[in-house]
C-alpha cells in the first residue's frame, strides 16, 4: 500500500563512497518499511537505467545497484538485475537480435561485473521472452504492448533509475525507466508519438521493426501507462542523485555520428548529493521532477543555449521548465491511472535547509 512518503538523505562526498552506501541502505529499509514484503527465497528484480553502455550518470549509480542486492541478499532473496538496452546499442526483431547485448552494457557502463546474476531481456527470445500486457488502465496502447517476461517471474521489483533529461521527453526518470522492459516492437509504437522519431526510426534500420504513427499524441501517456504493468510488484522507486543529467539525454549526447558528439550532456555535481525513496512511484517521480527543475534553474548560459537551440521545438523540453510538478502530464496522467499520488510527506535527513525550502517550492 502506498503511504506517499519520500526519504530523503543529503550526502557528503567522501573517498570510499561509505556514506553513500549508508544512505543507500538507510533509504531503502526506511521507504520499504523494513523489507516488511520480503519472505527468504522471494524473487526480487532490480530495473536500473542501462540505455547505453555510458557510465553514470547517463546510467544508474553502480553503487545502487551492488548495495541494493547485497542487502536483499543478506534477507534471503534471490536477486536479478535486467534491462534492455535502447536501440541504438541493442536491436532486436522477430529474425532475433541483430546486433548488441545489454549485459555487455552493463559491464562497460561501470555499473556490475560479469560474475553478477544479471538478465539480457532481449536474449530470452522474441516470442519466449515477451508477454502481451493490456488492461483498462493503458487505453493510450489500443493494441497493449509486450514486456519482458521477467515482469511475471519476478515476485517483487525495485525500480533504480537515474536522475536525467531527455531529448525527447523531457527527463527520464522512474516512469521512463521502465521502458526498458519493452520488446523492441513496443519501443517503436510509443517512440512514433513523439518528437525527433527519425532518429529512432534510422537507429531501428535494418531490422523488421516498424513505426506507425497513430496520431493520437500520447508520448508520454503512453510511457507512463508501461507501469501499470509493474504496479502490483513495485515495491520501491530509489534515486542516488550525487550528478545528474540537466540537458540532452538519455545518453552523454543527443546525437552521435561517429567521434562527433551533437547536444553534449550537462553534468552537474550535486552538493550535497541527494538519495530519495518512497514506496509510491508518483510521489519518487514528483520529487525527481522537482529536483531537476530546481538544478536547470541555475544552468550555466551555454549549456542552457546549447539545449534551446536544439530542443525549441520539443514541448516536453518546454513543459520542464515552465509547468508545475504537479499539472506535468507525466504526474497527471499517472494519477489518474492510479498509478500513485503526490507527496504527503517529505523526510529530509542531512538536507540544507536552503535546498529542502526549494524542493518544497516546486511540490
Amino acid at each position: 500500500m502506498y503511504d506517499g512518503t519520500v526519504f530523503v538523505d543529503g550526502v557528503l562526498k567522501d573517498s570510499k563512497d561509505v556514506s553513500l552506501q549508508a544512505s543507500i541502505k538507510d533509504v531503502l529499509i526506511k521507504s520499504s518499511n523494513n523489507l516488511e514484503w520480503l519472505s527468504k527465497g522471494d524473487l526480487v528484480l532490480l530495473k536500473p537505467a542501462l540505455n547505453s553502455p555510458n557510465p553514470y550518470p547517463s546510467t544508474t549509480h553502480p553503487l545502487a545497484v551492488s548495495v541494493v542486492r547485497e542487502v536483499l541478499t543478506e534477507m534471503g532473496a534471490e536477486v536479478v538485475v535486467g534491462d534492455q538496452s535502447g536501440l541504438k546499442d541493442v536491436l532486436q526483431d522477430q529474425s532475433g537480435v541483430l546486433h548488441g547485448k545489454t549485459e555487455d552494457n552493463y559491464i562497460k557502463s561501470g555499473m556490475g561485473n560479469a560474475d553478477d546474476t544479471f538478465i539480457s531481456f532481449e536474449s530470452e527470445g522474441w516470442d519466449e521472452g515477451f508477454t502481451h500486457y493490456q488492461s483498462e488502465h493503458t487505453k493510450s496502447w489500443p493494441n497493449g504492448f509486450n514486456v519482458t517476461k521477467w515482469i511475471k517471474k519476478a515476485d517483487h521489483i525495485i525500480n533504480l533509475p537515474r536522475l536525467s533529461t531527455h531529448s525527447q521527453a523531457g527527463v527520464t526518470l522512474g516512469f521512463k525507466n521502465m521502458v526498458g522492459i519493452l520488446r523492441d516492437d513496443s519501443r517503436m509504437d510509443f517512440h512514433a508519438n513523439g518528437p525527433f522519431n527519425n532518429f529512432i526510426k534510422s537507429e531501428a534500420h535494418g531490422s523488421k521493426l516498424k513505426s506507425v504513427d497513430d496520431g493520437s499524441d500520447t508520448f508520454i501517456e503512453k510511457i507512463v501507462e508501461i507501469n501499470d504493468a509493474i504496479k502490483e510488484k513495485l515495491r520501491v522507486t530509489l534515486f542516488v542523485a550525487t550528478k545528474a543529467q540537466t540537458t540532452f539525454g538519455p545518453n552523454t549526447n543527443a546525437v552521435k555520428i561517429g567521434k562527433l558528439e551533437i547536444g553534449k550532456a550537462h553534468v552537474v555535481e550535486l552538493k550535497p548529493g541527494i538519495v530519495f525513496a518512497s514506496n509510491d512511484p508518483v510521489s519518487a517521480e514528483s520529487f525527481a521532477l522537482a529536483l531537476i527543475k530546481d538544478l536547470r534553474r541555475r544552468l550555466p548560459s551555454i549549456p542552457k543555449l546549447s539545449s534551446k537551440l536544439l530542443l525549441s521545438s520539443n514541448k516536453n523540453v518546454n513543459k520542464l521548465d515552465n509547468t508545475r510538478v504537479k499539472d506535468m502530464t507525466f504526474i497527471q496522467h499517472a494519477i489518474d491511472v492510479g498509478l500513485g499520488e503526490m507527496p504527503t510527506r517529505i523526510v529530509y535527513n542531512k538536507v540544507p535547509d536552503n535546498v529542502k525550502e526549494r524542493l518544497n517550492e516546486y511540490l
